[in-house]
């Protein structure tokens, strides 16, 4: 059957489990036993035979709300003669659909009802386990950026403390016009400017970038220094790297050819991005809307 609204059940009773089964599903659809009439009387007596009946899934509600599929009994055969043929069994069942017209009706809606309530239940379940990966998957993000703030707020309590540090280790400055005295003049990005004299030889542009750190707010890792018509860069050097290039800073101003009155331009150093790093990004992007 290609609607599905009916099942056969064909089972032997010569075995003893069989039989029980069997029993044991009679009391349960209610089916009455196979009977013959006495000829001597109207008793009738219950006998081995053939069993034919058919059955609709009534659908019910349960106390919870929850619909209910219960085998109800919708007719049953004498079997006094059993059907003789095929032809014969499907007269007799066809019969008994236009009797029960309306309840054949009934199961075709309420099968439809129930594909419908299950779609509906598998929907909603989806969309619960959508809504849990994307509440787990926000929390995670959350959790990240929290770590991530806290990473930054103890890495700018640290950056300040060694702002007050390098500010307190700044050299006194020394008189005008007095000699191995070096004018440096910086030039911002956005038109502000400084000024400020040190002892040439006693100086590193490591010093002048831990001045531009101390004073205006910069890091020193991520600026550069360099003459105004760019023929010379300076940026920070950790600890004692041995870099005789004039691009160090472990350099005194004098070895990097520093005039008595030099103007130098801040600048900040763009980080660049690596190209695979991008693309990674943009899958991660791809794949998070895509479960959304």
């Amino acid at each position: 059957d290609t609607t599905g609204s009916y099942y056969v059940w064909i089972m032997n009773g010569d075995d003893g489990a069989a039989a029980k089964e069997i029993d044991m599903a009679m009391k349960r659809l209610k089916v009455k036993p196979p009977t013959s009439s006495s000829k001597k009387s109207s008793s009738k007596k219950k006998e081995d035979g053939p069993i034919l009946a058919i059955f609709y899934p009534a659908t019910t509600v349960d106390s919870s709300g929850k619909l209910k599929v219960t085998p109800r009994l919708l007719a049953q055969h004498h079997c006094h003669p059993p059907p003789s043929s095929p032809e014969v069994m499907m007269n007799w069942a066809n019969t008994i659909r236009k009797r029960h017209i309306r309840e054949f009706a009934k199961l075709q809606h309420d099968r439809k009802e129930m594909q419908l309530l299950k779609e509906r239940t598998e929907g909603y379940k989806e969309s619960v386990k959508e809504d849990k990966a994307r509440e787990e998957r926000e929390e995670r993000e959350l959790e990240a950026k929290k770590e991530a703030e806290e990473k930054e707020r103890l890495r700018l309590e640290k950056l300040e403390q060694r702002r007050q540090e390098l500010l307190e280790a700044l050299p006194e400055e020394p008189e005008a016009g007095s000699e191995g005295v070096i004018t440096i003049a910086l030039r911002f990005g956005d038109g502000s400017r400084d000024q400020r004299r040190f002892l040439a030889e006693e100086t590193s542009v490591n010093d002048l970038l831990n001045w531009v750190d101390a004073t205006h707010g910069m890091e020193r890792e991520k600026i550069e220094l360099s003459t105004m018509n760019g023929s010379k860069t300076f940026v920070y050097v950790e600890g004692d790297d041995d870099d005789e290039q004039e691009e160090s800073g472990n350099v005194t101003l004098v070895e990097a050819g520093l005039g008595k009155m030099t103007a130098l331009r801040v600048t900040q150093i763009v980080e660049e991005v690596d190209d695979e790093e991008e693309e990674e990004e943009d899958e991660e992007e791809s794949e998070n809307s895509d479960e959304e």
